[in-house]
């Protein structure tokens, strides 16, 4: 049979002086039908579009505001009014999604849509970007649209997936679309966007300088090589954007705040407070993992078995070519920030947010098992029931991808809302809202939904003194934790709301000051807002 040469889009091979892969055998070339035969952007446009469709079946535009997604959309409120993050209200994330969420906002309520509709559909379409930058990245490094279809399917295969960034504000959702943006960059050797797009995986939350790493690694050859000045061209890019922020917050005056929440805080207090045993780290990891997976075990073991093939076969490859001169040294960007970002998860993990950035990585890396698996067993099986083997090739990449997206879209067909939906939170919001007067305050701490909703301003801005938050703001102050229960008493506020407090080390001192000079308002589902005694 004769043979197909074809240079596959691995990034400009020819800047990399990468040579020409060779295809299947034309005989064969039907196997890969979602490799060759099926152009990116249709399977792109068709991802974001299903993506959305899911979105929406999950119950989107109904879902209750609540958690950390509420303050995030409360942060961006504020933002819209003209107040500055850090120092008008305190969140130690980096300052992306806020702004994002705050862009929605400002965009819907133009076209009269309100400040929670505006970020679910930003939630929405960052989700279908997510999908196809997911297919892209995949696309690009494994060189098979049927593993890289299977990538973004997996995303919404387990509906714990949409249901985490269907809400409010998802600082992980942006977070992982500019870094896989970056992943992608470096795949197509363009060091400059590399860092840029890595650097704004950081500023929306932290982890995301793992994609900065694994940049200068790769286009410096693992720091052996700057002459050239590709990584330096890495930094160039990384420092643009952090450079505008920075800039940003010294002209709103607070860049210092910035500094001290999300870096002198999360090295210092938080980071005390997240640390576990490193069995005790494992144990609760394990446990989150395995509910949020529950029904998905088999194919994350899939998964695990695909990034252990894909490292060995790229050490080997390495070692033919050598180590530091082999074309395919790129390759080993797709293995560094997933096992970077465990590493992380063993020192501080919380609770099954957390999980988000592995989900692409899981679905690339299951891609490359189940495709992988497919070119192994499907000549064999052709041969042996004498079969063409395209047609093969063809039923078992329909097979896949059709069994995926039918358990998809059952699997969100079948989800119904637990609990209140949006439209009852906004009426006991309502309710809550009758007790306030124009000039009356309330204090509000972790339920956001009850500032986003009635579009009230919180006392202070301290949202939450979790995570060793109050331990912070107590060291800066004379009198410690005294002089924030001081501060607060001294303007009253009418309506006080109170949840999670555990793991709060002054709760005493603040339940006492409820305790003090608050009534508990009652018949209402939020179980713990306390309205000021006359």
């Amino acid at each position: 049979m004769g043979t197909v040469i074809r240079k596959v889009n691995a990034g400009a091979p020819e800047d990399r002086g990468e040579p020409a892969r060779t295809a299947l055998p034309s005989g064969q070339s039907r196997f890969n039908w979602l490799t060759q035969d099926l152009d990116h952007r249709v399977i792109a446009i068709a991802a974001f579009v299903f993506t959305a469709i899911v979105m929406l079946m999950y119950r989107t535009l109904s879902q209750p505001e609540g958690g950390d997604p509420a303050i995030y959309d409360y942060i961006a409120q504020c933002i819209v009014r003209g107040l500055t993050p850090y120092r008008d209200v305190i969140d130690p994330k980096g300052p992306g999604q806020m702004y994002l969420s705050a862009i929605a906002m400002a965009m819907g309520n133009l076209v009269g849509l309100s400040d929670v509709i505006s970020v679910r559909l930003l939630n929405i379409a960052m989700m279908g970007i997510l999908s196809v930058v997911t297919f892209k990245t995949a696309d690009a490094y494994l060189h098979n649209r049927l593993a890289a279809s299977i990538a973004f399917l997996f995303l919404l295969l387990s509906g714990q997936f949409p249901l985490m960034t269907n809400t409010g504000g998802q600082p992980k959702l942006p977070m992982m679309i500019f870094g896989l943006l970056s992943l992608l960059m470096i795949a197509r050797d363009r060091p400059v966007w590399a860092g840029a797009f890595s650097m704004l995986s950081c500023l929306c939350w932290q982890p995301g300088l793992m994609f900065t790493g694994t940049a200068v690694l790769i286009f410096s050859k693992y720091l052996t090589r700057w002459k050239d000045l590709r990584a330096l061209k890495v930094l160039a890019g990384a420092v643009t954007p952090l450079a505008v922020t920075i800039a940003y917050f010294l002209w709103r005056g607070a860049l210092m705040d910035m500094w001290s929440w999300t870096l002198e805080f999360t090295s210092s207090d938080f980071a005390r407070e997240g640390v576990k045993p490193v069995r005790e780290a494992w144990d609760h990891f394990w446990n989150i993992l395995s509910f949020v997976f529950n029904n998905e075990m088999l194919l994350l073991a899939m998964a695990a078995a695909g990034i252990a093939v894909y490292a060995v076969r790229s050490l080997l490859l390495k070692r033919e070519a050598g180590f530091l001169s082999s074309p395919d040294r790129y390759r080993d960007a797709l293995v560094f920030p997933p096992i970077v970002y465990l590493a992380f998860c063993l020192v501080n993990f919380q609770n099954k947010p957390d999980l988000i950035p592995f989900f692409p990585f899981i679905g690339i890396f299951l891609g490359y098992f189940i495709a992988g698996l497919g070119k192994a067993v499907i000549p064999r099986m052709a041969e042996l029931l004498k079969l063409n083997i395209a047609r093969v090739g063809f039923v078992y990449s329909i097979v896949i991808v059709g069994l995926m997206v039918a358990v998809t879209v059952e699997r969100a067909a079948r989800y119904k809302l637990e609990g209140w939906s949006l439209a009852e939170q906004r009426e006991e919001a309502a309710a809550i809202a009758s007790y306030l007067g124009p000039n009356d305050t309330m204090y509000v701490h972790v339920a956001a939904d009850l500032l986003v909703l009635t579009k009230r301003q919180n006392l202070n801005p301290y949202i939450s003194f979790g995570q060793g938050a109050d331990s912070f703001i107590a060291a800066s102050r004379p009198n410690g934790f005294a002089d924030v229960i001081d501060e607060m008493e001294a303007k009253a506020p009418k309506l006080v709301a109170l949840s999670r407090l555990t793991g709060v080390k002054h709760r005493q001192e603040l339940e006492q000051w409820v305790q003090e000079h608050y009534d508990k308002l009652e018949g209402l589902k939020h179980t713990k807002i306390y309205i000021r005694r006359r």
